[in-house]
């Protein structure tokens, strides 16, 4: 994360009173667990990963067009 960002969220955080700093540590731990549950559900997801790993290994046989190349396909 870029460290202007993180300052400001510290700032912003400095002001406010313990009761809001609490909402706050609630939100960024809602967030965190909604990420997590996001990987979860798109590394169980048996079709998607298959997907991906067919993607992976058409990237490695050069299997793969140039953008250009795509526009006048």
């Amino acid at each position: 994360m870029d460290n202007t960002l993180k300052k400001k969220v510290l700032d912003i955080i400095e002001e406010l009173p313990e009761d809001k700093i609490a909402e706050v540590i609630d939100f960024i731990e809602f967030l965190k667990l909604k990420d997590e549950a996001e990987d979860d559900e798109i590394l169980n997801d048996k079709e998607l990963m298959e997907s991906i790993e067919r993607g992976l290994k058409d990237i490695e046989n050069g299997n793969v067009y140039d953008f250009e190349e795509y526009e006048d396909i």
